[in-house]
């Protein structure tokens, strides 16, 4: 899979000469396949081994795709599975900030906070106006003949065939026939996975709970409205600890 959090398979160079945040070293989180991108500093006199660690730990935590930029022409993509790949180009986007919790306490030198004071200048600066719907991971793939026999119908409690219920929380997973398409436009049958709470593996690197209710990027059955309903990425953002 691709490791890039531009663009899925390809690094980009920003278009229409968009600027990129210059305040390194820090963490870039690609928020599903949305233009938001979540940028945090890290201290800058931490040893590259450390600032590794630490990104790692952000990306196992929240399974997002995780980018650690050291410099110019040098960043380390990791992958929502844990796959990494070095990188001479930076991440872009549409920047947010201190919406997602880093995995460990920063200090509160004169040096951080000068940094963390221009990225908030630079995420107001390129602050995007409009609303966003899905996270464009929603669309699941094209369903077959096989598919459409499989999957079509109800079993004999009204619960759509390919959906089990989960022995551990009770709630439902499985494929599921969307006979009017899912994302991207495609209106076509597609097959969709749905996920139960204990698949629900999107944590804050901080306090360790739950980013949303529900498993980001994928969707879950709502028995009670008899229907299967997504959950973009970017409810993480609203996630606060509740220390906080």
């Amino acid at each position: 899979m691709s490791v890039d959090v531009n663009s899925a398979g390809e690094h980009r160079s920003p278009p229409g000469g968009r600027a990129l945040f210059d305040g390194f070293p820090y963490i870039v989180t690609r928020i599903g396949r949305t233009p938001l991108r979540h940028v945090a500093v890290l201290p800058a006199d931490w040893s590259r081994q450390h600032l590794v660690e630490v990104a790692q730990r952000q990306a196992l935590a929240n399974r997002l795709d995780t980018c650690l930029c050291f410099g110019p022409g040098d960043a380390l993509f990791i992958a929502a599975d844990g796959e990494e790949a070095v990188s001479g180009d930076l991440p872009w986007g549409v920047p947010v900030a201190d919406r997602l919790e880093l995995p460990v306490e920063l200090p509160t030198s004169p040096e951080l906070q000068a940094r963390r004071a221009a990225l908030a200048l630079f995420v107001e600066r390129h602050r995007s106006s409009g609303y966003l719907v899905g996270d464009g991971l929603e669309g699941g793939r094209r369903a077959t003949t096989e598919d459409r026999e499989r999957l079509s119908g109800q079993n004999e409690n009204g619960i759509p065939r390919g959906l089990v219920r989960c022995t551990g929380c009770g709630s439902f997973k499985g494929d599921y026939l969307a006979l009017g398409g899912e994302g991207s436009g495609d209106r076509s049958p597609r097959v969709v996975l749905v996920c139960c709470r204990c698949q629900n593996h999107n944590r804050c690197a901080r306090c360790e709970s739950r980013l949303a209710e529900q498993r980001l990027s994928a969707y879950y059955y709502d028995e009670a409205g008899k229907t299967v309903v997504y959950v973009a990425a970017y409810v993480a953002l609203g996630h606060r600890c509740p220390d906080r």
